[in-house]
């Protein structure tokens, strides 16, 4: 039998890659997964009724309050909820997973305190280690710190001497998580990279040792290209589902409705990596282009933005500043199903979203290319390892320069060059699927069952 362990310190339910790795695994024959992770949320219908798979769910940590962040407790927790975690994870990885255990896949990050324990359990009990590189453990950690130092209690009290040790503390720790994660994730038996950008940049600064892969995302199913039909049915259902009932927002969705409106979304976790000023920017700019006169040739649009967070309500009131007039934006929370439906009737999509890393990839955009919805997005080190300008999007460095796309790209609507990028979109769909990339690691995984364990025993 092939056992094989899939690590992700994080909730089950809100990690689809390493979903889709148990499910590319459970098909491989005689092999059985076991998923450990915590289980807060409700993972997938297909990972939940499949026989090949077992969930182990890790208990979380009891969540730390803001003032507890910045009290001189902060360090000791913190250290207790690595020690907590470390406990649990060599704990289930010991002796409650099936043996012989003949390769654990981790997600990283979180590097710690996942990858120093699976190399300890990977040596003991002479266990393939592979590492699939999501981004970089401490860039993350940097960019909490960065958002907790713009917290009005730490701006308040930032030359007390409480909070010059605090943040001197996570200064240490961000530098401690690069050492470790370099120090403990150079070695493994294989490793696996969202983009190439990240593979080049760790085998180069960090002298990996093992096979290396690059794995990009894909969408998942239930992102779809949706025809006319099907869009048109969806706009209307969810008129009535959301109660649209502002006379403005019925107005431009009846517009986007009969195609005399361009329909674009963004969706987000309203929280300051992703700098939403320069879309509100750049609709205002395209509003302005469009009250001249004789410029009657482009549309008006209505802007969707999902998701819901800590900024939702700045941004709605910066929002409503800027009086649009041919130019209008609906924020929205929706349920789980009808996100990539609203998302399938977009005509464009915008990301915004900046890497901590620099190195990794925005889902959101992989969601959009499933429903063949173009993007435009901001750019970044390694964004067109993704969107390609002039095939699936733009890439923009600013608002002027989103907003000039809008001019450029809407004439003519809906007859557009969108409709050149969603053809170009729906042309690849069918091989662009998680199946087909999965096949270039199959091998990693494939009969390992006699793999490790027959050398130990030679």
């Amino acid at each position: 039998m092939n056992n094989v362990a899939v690590v992700v310190l994080g909730d089950i339910g809100r990690s689809p890659r390493m979903q889709y790795h148990a499910l590319s695994l459970s098909k491989l024959a005689n092999t059985k997964v076991s998923l450990i992770g915590y289980n807060e949320s409700t993972p997938h219908q297909l990972i939940r009724e499949n026989e090949n798979i077992k969930i182990y769910a890790l208990k979380p940590f009891p969540a730390l309050s803001e003032k507890v962040r910045v009290s001189l407790l902060w360090p000791v927790l913190a250290a207790m909820k690595v020690l907590f975690q470390i406990i649990q994870l060599f704990w289930v990885l010991m002796f409650s997973v099936p043996r012989p255990l003949n390769t654990i896949l981790v997600q990283s990050p979180p590097a710690i305190p996942t990858i120093m324990v699976l190399q300890i359990v990977a040596r003991l009990r002479s266990i393939h280690l592979v590492i699939d590189w999501h981004n970089l453990g401490y860039t993350l950690l940097q960019l909490s710190i960065k958002k907790e130092e713009s917290h009005p209690i730490i701006k308040f009290a930032k030359w007390s001497v409480q909070i010059i040790i605090v943040n001197q503390t996570k200064v240490f720790i961000v530098y401690s998580s690069n050492l470790i994660e370099k120090t403990f994730g150079r070695s493994a038996y294989a490793h696996l990279f969202v983009t190439e950008a990240m593979k080049n940049t760790l085998v180069k600064e960090w002298g990996l040792k093992g096979k290396t892969f690059v794995l990009h995302d894909k969408p998942a199913p239930i992102f779809k290209y949706m025809v006319e039909k099907e869009r048109l049915e969806f706009l209307r259902h969810f008129k009535e589902k959301y109660k649209i009932s502002k006379e403005k927002d019925v107005k431009f969705i009846d517009d986007v409705l009969s195609r005399k409106t361009v329909m674009a979304i963004s969706s987000t976790s309203w929280t300051p990596d992703e700098d939403f000023s320069i879309l509100l920017a750049a609709l205002a700019e395209y509003d302005r282009m469009l009250r001249r006169k004789g410029l009657g040739d482009r549309p008006d649009l209505l802007f969707f933005i999902t998701g819901k967070g800590p900024q939702k309500e700045y941004y709605e009131a910066k929002i409503a500043e800027l009086n649009l007039a041919r130019c209008h934006v609906i924020t929205v929370w929706l349920d789980s199903e009808d996100y990539p439906k609203l998302l399938g009737c977009a005509d464009v999509g915008v990301s915004l979203h900046r890497s901590s890393s620099g190195l990794d990839l925005p889902m959101k955009v992989v969601d959009m290319f499933g429903c063949c919805v173009p993007c435009y997005a901001v750019n970044f080190k390694c964004i067109e390892e993704l969107v390609k300008p002039g095939f699936n999007g733009r890439v923009f460095t600013d608002s002027l320069n989103l907003s000039q796309y809008f001019f450029d790209d809407f004439i003519d609507f809906p007859s557009t060059k969108l409709t050149k990028f969603r053809d170009n979109l729906r042309s690849e769909r069918d091989q662009n699927t998680w199946e087909n990339e999965w096949k270039s690691v199959k091998p990693i995984f494939d009969n390992n069952a006699t793999t490790l364990n027959d050398k130990k025993k030679r």
